[in-house]
């Protein structure tokens, strides 16, 4: 099955509660002259719970939606913003796809490590949207639970 995906992620813009309105109003003209735009929710993943596997290269997915994934990476120069991947495999414990990749940005994330965005442009295994489906339901119910217990 090849499905074409095309699809980014989706921005959650949430108040800090900062009495700082400066500091919120720079941050939000920041993010409009980037011009990105998620459509759909991201969720962190437990640390090497899943992989993506490029050209014998294996890289720890940090978190993933339905349409995107991003990566921990080394270096700005991992890969290169705009480059489409072709049969990159994404490796869950029990089941691993093979999809199309589009590189959208390499950014800073959390201190001094990287965080490489990727759409999912094409999947070439049927059952990939069920099983993200599913997927990203219980991680999102295993997040919200553990806010919920901890609030």
């Amino acid at each position: 099955m090849n499905s074409k995906v095309g699809q980014g992620d989706q921005n959650v813009n949430m108040d800090s509660g900062s009495e700082d309105s400066s500091l919120l109003i720079a941050c939000e003209k920041e993010k409009e002259d980037k011009k990105i735009v998620r459509k759909s929710f991201r969720v962190p993943v437990p640390q090497g719970l899943v992989t993506m596997d490029h050209g014998g290269l294996k890289h720890s997915v940090k978190d993933l939606s339905m349409y995107g994934i991003g990566l921990s990476v080394t270096s700005p120069d991992a890969f290169t913003v705009g480059s489409i991947l072709d049969g990159v495999q994404i490796t869950f414990p029990d089941r691993s796809f093979h999809v199309d990749v589009r590189i959208v940005h390499i950014s800073p994330y959390a201190g001094d490590t990287l965080i490489c965005g990727m759409e999912i442009i094409n999947t070439h295994d049927s059952g990939y949207i069920d099983w993200m489906t599913r997927v990203m339901s219980e991680i999102k119910t295993s997040v919200l639970s553990s806010v919920t217990k901890s609030s």
